[in-house]
């Protein structure tokens, strides 16, 4: 029986689709994640009632702070030479030998 020869770029219909089927079963679990974390109940903190009787009064005094003082002038100093414009037209290049 002699061999078939199947043009370039050719896909046949019996091909293996597994990167396909890993990537859909990644989309089906990270979705089965999503709808198990959000529809959970919401849960809120618990509360109790105090009780009776029960008067805690709690208040928190600053103490009066001063207006801070003036600060110096501070100078600063550096070793590196002032800055150089830079020129208003580009160098011309030098001339191809």
């Amino acid at each position: 029986m002699p061999r078939q020869v199947r043009p370039k770029g050719f896909i046949t219909a019996d091909r293996n689709n597994n990167g396909l089927y890993f990537i859909v079963g990644g989309i089906v679990v990270v979705v089965a994640l999503l709808f198990f974390f959000m529809s959970g109940e919401p849960t809120g903190v618990a509360t109790t009632d105090p009780v009776e009787g029960d008067t805690t009064n709690i208040s928190v005094e600053t103490p009066a702070a001063e207006p801070a003082a003036d600060a110096p002038a501070v100078s600063v100093e550096t070793d590196s030479p002032a800055a150089v414009d830079a020129p208003a037209e580009p160098a011309t290049p030098a001339p191809a030998n």
